[in-house]
């Protein structure tokens, strides 16, 4: 007796399954930081950067095994400061065209991510009256993306703006 099912029919309803089972899972993120950019500040200059402060507000990842955590995102609480970087050895064309790329949002709505969640650790947010000193080193993951006005996740872009005093 012949069966009524082809092998193409089960591997067609085997993938339509799977494709209804997959959920979106927003820790699977890799972004380690959202801000809302108020300047960028290369030094020594702009021409060859070895390091940066990047200013405005963040959001700082949480890797899961840290649950729970303030916005449901996976981020920390947004801060108000400043982000001091350098750049890994070997890698300052990268660097520099990330920086730049935060340098033209800077000022602007847009939230930008950037940055690893996974990478060898979370940067330190620094207050506006602490001197530079002993800058994080920059993660290098996926470049800047920018989340728009809104973005995708609202209550993380919320914090940003009410950190810098904006509606």
């Amino acid at each position: 007796m012949k069966s009524r099912w082809s092998w193409g029919a089960i591997s067609g309803a085997v993938i339509v399954g799977t494709m209804l089972a997959v959920v979106p899972v927003k820790a699977s993120d890799p972004v380690g930081v959202y801000a809302l950019v108020e300047r960028v500040v290369f030094e020594p200059n702009d021409s060859a950067p070895t390091a940066v402060q990047i200013w405005g507000a963040f959001a700082i990842a949480v890797t899961p095994e840290k649950r729970p955590y303030p916005l449901e995102e996976g981020y920390k609480s947004a801060v108000k400061g400043y982000l001091y970087f350098t750049c890994p050895a070997g890698k300052s064309a990268t660097c520099t065209a990330e920086w730049n790329d935060l340098k033209s949002m800077a000022g602007k709505d847009g939230v930008a991510g950037f940055g690893t969640r996974w990478g060898t650790g979370a940067p330190k947010i620094r207050r506006a009256d602490e001197k530079p000193a002993s800058p994080d080193v920059y993660q290098l993951n996926t470049g800047v993306v920018p989340m728009g006005r809104n973005g995708a996740y609202p209550t993380l872009v919320t914090a940003l703006k009410t950190a810098l005093g904006r509606k």
